[in-house]
């Protein structure tokens, strides 16, 4: 530790210079810790903005990070990115690894930096000279060679690149960072600022573990500044310089630095007064404080609130009672007294602060407030008083007051009606005065009536109580607090009265509302009329049973719920019900602890990003329903490691669309069918999920593997992927799907070349049942539809989730898609894939190129398939690809329980699937019942196989169904037995020769139509063959082809 003489941030800049100048040491690390960690934020910022050009030639580049609001380390990298410029597609990595992460469901504090990104800012800083300024906010030392930052490797690299950093900044503390005392100090000689210089102070420190060096590498040279002379002047200016900074950030309103450097001095000088048994509460009241002293009075009121708020949201006060400064600046306008020391309060007084020292409760002095005119904040710990007229009764501009651990000191003597009258209209003038009330630990019940308590509080803005009452008078309301904006009663001594259920009625300008530790609340107060609330904090009231909708307001923002908070642990919490639906600004929602008897829980219409629900936070054992419909917001699920076998109905919709508005009806309606359905299939649990983006599927899943968070209770899943909300989906919604018509097809009038063919007809399957009308969701249904990407799953994990998709689904529908090539890409299909797949249908997706990129030939890949239906895929040139293996494998027969092939105007599609002899014997097709192709003009052969010798029987083949197929030459290369055929339908096929052979069935002879000079042209292997014309019963259309014209037209 070395320690410099300086006065003001300029002398301290002009003494680190040097550090930073020399080159003996050209990779060198050093902290600066300011005056007591004050001013040390405004030095970096000045070597950072304002080096001296001597400095600035001697580094190619200088990179202020300013980093003191902490946010994470992915955010600091980020931050190192934009400040080397390095361009839109460095930030686009960070942009695809946050989505990345929001799909996984990490915290963004708990986000780290990211190879790649490192790997171009090491590249971007590579050979050149640096100096990176550093405000280091988080609570931990940070390396940058892991952001990409390069760092010396060996004694002999080039490299020259130095680090400045501090923690602090912000008015900062930091727990165990030890602020140094006046004795501890010599007096350091001008040598002591000399690099390489060790002073005695910096030896005696080294000779024993200080907490100050704790927090700071060994390895870097630690700097600080101290004057055991410092004037008032002194730190007045650095508290200026502090609170300059600060003002900086807050960009939203025109801080002028004079506020702001008020506001750091009040809290700096009243914490150098405080003590050990005085809570000054900074993170809660410290822009209440500053209010209600007059600080902010240049603002008007409400301006004056939302100015002290951002200012405050900009300092970090959590470890703020740390600091210790000496005292400095005005004595008597903001003053902290014990009972040793009290004496009466001065009349420009503005704050006092008062407390027993010795931690027993101890009598105010008499005539402490007797010329207390301007005191505007008063706080009284361990005292006694009479509560019924109070001393500070006569103070008539209080804005604040705070009474901790105070007992009441009831007057002996007996008031008379007029004695009692007086007192009544100075309580009133005192509370009308009174901005902000904060009772800890202080049983305080004013024995007003309760019209003279309703005409008391008529302005009082903020209230805090805990583990205290006021106002225990019978027929007392919340509602006359019209003028509220925060309210705390956590813990309070009374219980809280439930009868009154529209108590908040009216309590428009309500902000906050937290009723901590409220455990005898069994029924949540209505706060529909608070259309200002946006903070809900129901920690420890266990005995709520129910939260609903029809209670919360849709400004709510922030919700919390925890059960560990309950003050008897030995209780469970009751609810059983949390409903937000409906909350539509909600991002913040917060369950925590053990939830036993909770059954719904429903999120629906809100903007929550992550549910978590794993079980370090919270136990939900019983949980039967969660509903998640309109959040377009969420990208995330966390479960339980073991999943939730009880769940029985979940309900998730991130598309949003009209019925994701205000009404709740809509999801209201589902969420009873869903319940319905459920409780007919009593035995199963039922899923409907609809989302936009494929990475989703991943909380469908359980961290610890590719189970579902059923694990191993049946259950039923409706899975739609697509970006277009419902109402625009309802052809190919769910509950539509069976018996509604196909769409229009992009078949165009030019191709129907026959006027004995009705197209809208030529779907019709033989049983008169359109192809759509036999596709009912299954077990497992996914639906894959508009503005779906298939390209953007690329982590493992979420490559884990869609193969367990595919393995498992059941029924498969991909419709209106303009940008999938695929239906998976080949990243992501492995040997087996849509194994359990039963029917498939693919509809309008005109880049479709290749449908299934599985490698069909190995393993158990599509095995349950029954019936494939393919239409309008205008570039699709293949539906399996061709990938033959050679050698041996386990196989259980591709395609064995195929019943129906459905292919409508696939103009490009070359052939419909392959056969390879050597797995044939494993039943692949034998369950082959229907052929069905229309309009798909390139095909030449339905089924290739390299061996054209020999003959395929296909057992159950019964109908064949080809139009216009002007390509086609054969169905199969090889020759095709079918014993069971009934019907085969042709229309302008003129290439094709051969029709299958067939059983001898002299009265169930197939049926052929088609035109007769197609029939008159056909080859035939002979009746002893099976393939001979009289085995059939031609049936001829009165129509012919079109007469075309032959040869070249000479005009």
């Amino acid at each position: 530790m070395q320690n410099f003489p300086a006065g003001t941030v300029n002398q301290a800049v002009r003494v680190i210079i040097p550090y930073l100048e020399d080159t003996r040491e050209p990779h060198q690390v050093i902290y600066f810790d300011g005056w007591r960690g004050l001013g040390a934020s405004a030095v970096l910022k000045s070597v950072a903005e304002h080096p001296p050009p001597h400095l600035r030639n001697r580094y190619d580049q200088i990179i202020h990070i300013d980093c003191s609001r902490w946010k994470s380390r992915r955010a600091l990298q980020r931050t190192i990115a934009d400040k080397l410029s390095l361009g839109q597609d460095v930030m686009d990595i960070f942009d695809r690894q946050d989505e990345e992460e929001d799909f996984s469901g990490v915290d963004e504090g708990s986000r780290i930096e990211i190879g790649d990104a490192g790997r171009k800012i090491h590249e971007a800083l590579h050979g050149n000279s640096f100096l990176v300024v550093f405000h280091n906010g988080s609570n931990n030392m940070v390396n940058l060679n892991d952001f990409g930052i390069p760092q010396q490797t060996d004694r002999w690299s080039n490299i020259i690149g130095k680090v400045l950093w501090t923690f602090r900044g912000r008015l900062r503390g930091i727990p165990g960072m030890k602020q140094t005392t006046d004795r501890e100090h010599i007096s350091p000689s001008s040598e002591s600022t000399k690099p390489g210089y060790q002073s005695p102070t910096e030896q005696e420190f080294s000779n024993k573990k200080s907490p100050q060096t704790e927090s700071v590498d060994k390895s870097h040279i630690y700097l600080y500044s101290y004057f055991d002379y410092g004037t008032s002047i002194f730190w007045e200016e650095l508290v200026h310089e502090e609170a300059t900074e600060i003002a900086q950030y807050t960009k939203r309103f025109d801080i002028t630095p004079k506020v702001a450097a008020l506001c750091c001095r009040y809290l700096l000088l009243l914490n150098a007064k405080g003590i050990e048994n005085l809570d000054y509460n900074w993170p809660v009241h410290a822009s209440n404080y500053w209010v209600c002293d007059g600080i902010m009075q240049e603002y008007h009121q409400d301006k004056a609130w939302e100015v002290a708020t951002a200012l405050h949201e900009e300092m970090i006060l959590e470890d703020f009672s740390s600091y210790r400064f000496p005292k400095f600046g005005d004595t008597t306008r903001w003053i902290v007294a014990t009972n040793s020391n009290s004496e009466e309060i001065k009349p420009d007084t503005t704050s006092f602060f008062w407390a027993n020292r010795r931690g027993s409760v101890a009598s105010l002095p008499d005539n402490m407030f007797q010329r207390s005119e301007q005191l505007h904040v008063l706080k009284l710990c361990l005292c006694t008083f009479n509560f019924s007229s109070p001393p500070f009764l006569y103070c008539p501009n209080i804005r604040f007051l705070g009474l901790e651990k105070c007992k009441d000191q009831p007057n002996k003597l007996e008031e008379n009606k007029e004695e009692e009258d007086e007192q009544d209209r100075r309580r009133i003038k005192f509370f009308q005065s009174l901005l902000v009330l904060d009772i800890c630990y202080t049983d305080w019940e004013l024995n007003s009536s309760p019209n003279i308590i309703e005409r008391m509080v008529t302005n009082i803005r903020e209230i805090s109580i805990k583990r205290g009452r006021i106002w225990n008078n019978q027929g007392w309301t919340w509602r006359h607090l019209q003028n509220i904006h925060k309210l705390r009663v956590i813990e309070p001594t009374c219980p809280w009265e439930t009868d009154n259920i529209d108590e908040f009625r009216d309590m428009l300008k309500l902000e906050l509302l937290d009723l901590s530790g409220n455990s005898t609340i069994q029924v949540l107060p209505c706060l529909s009329g608070a259309t200002s609330l946006r903070t809900l904090v129901l920690d420890g009231c266990i005995g709520v049973e129910h939260i609903g909708p029809e209670s919360l307001p849709p400004s709510l923002e922030t919700f919390s719920f925890d059960a560990k908070a309950a003050e008897d642990h030995n209780k469970e919490a009751k609810i059983s019900c949390i409903s937000m639906t409906g909350c539509t600004r909600l991002v913040n929602f917060r369950l925590c602890g053990s939830l036993p008897e909770l059954e719904e829980l429903s999120l629906s219409n809100t903007s929550v990003k992550t549910l978590d629900l794993k079980d370090e936070v919270v136990q939900v054992p019983c949980l039967q329903r969660i509903i998640l419909l309109g959040c377009m917001r969420l990208r995330a699920i966390l479960w339980p490691n073991d999943g939730m076998p009880k769940l029985r109905v979940l309900c998730i919709d991130t598309r949003g669309g009209t019925e994701a508005a205000e009404s709740k009806a809509p999801h209201d309606s589902f969420v009873n069918k869903e319940l319905e359905e459920s409780g007919r299939a009593s035995a199963s649990a039922s899923a409907s999920v609809s989302v936009t983006d494929l990475r989703f599927l991943q909380s469908l899943l359980v961290a610890s593997g590719d189970a579902f968070f059923w694990k191993n209770a049946p259950f039923n899943m409706n899975l739609c992927l697509s970006s277009t909300s419902k109402e625009k989906m309802a052809p190919y919604s769910t509950s539509k799907l069976v018996g509604s018509p196909p769409q229009k097809s992009l078949i165009s009038k030019s191709y129907q070349t026959y006027s004995d063919v009705n197209f809208a007809k030529a779907t019709i399957d033989h049983d008169g049942s359109t192809a759509h009308q036999q596709f009912q969701p299954l077990d497992l249904h996914v639906e894959i539809g508009e503005g779906i990407s298939n390209t953007n799953v690329i982590t493992e994990r979420g490559i884990s989730a869609a193969r367990s998709f595919i393995k498992r689904a059941k029924s498969l529908l991909v419709h209106d898609n303009f940008s999938i090539n695929t239906v998976i890409p080949e990243s992501i299909v492995t040997d087996g894939n849509w194994s359990g797949l039963k029917w498939c249908c693919i509809e309008r997706c005109p880049k479709l190129d290749t449908v299934f990129t599985a490698n069909y030939d190995y393993g158990s890949c599509f095995s349950e398939l029954e019936t494939f239906w393919a239409a309008d895929l205008l570039m699709a040139h293949c539906i399996w690809n061709i990938n033959i293996r050679s050698g041996s494998g386990w196989f259980t027969g591709p395609f064995r329980q195929l019943r129906a092939i459905y292919l409508h105007l696939c103009p490009r599609l070359t052939f419909v699937l392959q056969l390879s002899w050597w797995y044939y014997g494993t039943g692949t097709l034998s369950n082959l019942e229907t052929i069905h192709i229309v309009y798909c003009g390139d095909v030449s052969q339905v089924f290739i196989t390299s061996y054209q010798e020999g003959e395929l029987e296909f057992p159950k083949l019964k109908h064949v169904h080809l139009h216009e197929l002007p390509k086609l030459h054969q169905i199969c290369a090889a020759r095709m037995f079918a014993p069971k055929l009934e019907t085969i339908w042709v229309r302008g096929c003129w290439s094709l020769k051969r029709l299958p052979a067939t059983a001898d069935r002299p009265n169930s002879r197939p049926a052929v139509d088609c035109e007769k000079d197609w029939w008159a042209k056909l080859q035939w292997d002979g009746k002893n063959a099976g393939h001979h014309p009289s085995l059939f019963q031609p049936r001829h259309s009165k129509y012919y082809k079109k007469t075309m014209l032959r040869g070249t037209v000479l005009l």
